[in-house]
């Protein structure tokens, strides 16, 4: 019971402007293309959740780069392509 009220704390307590930018975030995205899009998907729901840009990136790129799906610069390229999108979330209203 305590723990639920936490975590319902938690959630109101986030910064609304977290999600201030994440239309402007989506309109960008829906210029990408292939693994920049893939990679804008996973980053913005980390950067939602309060990761910061580099962190979402990395976590969403990261996976591919060890399975041998994405070479590193290959994942360098695709991560700034989604970044620049991404970044949109994190401005203020």
């Amino acid at each position: 019971m305590f723990r639920s009220l936490i975590v319902a704390a938690a959630l109101v307590a986030v910064p609304s402007f977290a999600f201030a930018g994440k239309a402007d975030a989506d309109a960008c995205a829906a210029k990408l293309t292939g693994q920049s899009k893939v990679i804008y998907r996973a980053s913005v729901a980390y950067a939602v959740q309060g990761d910061s840009l580099e962190q979402a990136v990395t976590k969403a790129t990261k996976p591919k780069v060890q399975a041998g799906r994405l070479s590193e610069n290959d994942a360098r390229r695709f991560g700034r392509e989604a970044a620049n999108c991404v970044r949109l979330v994190y401005r203020k209203a």
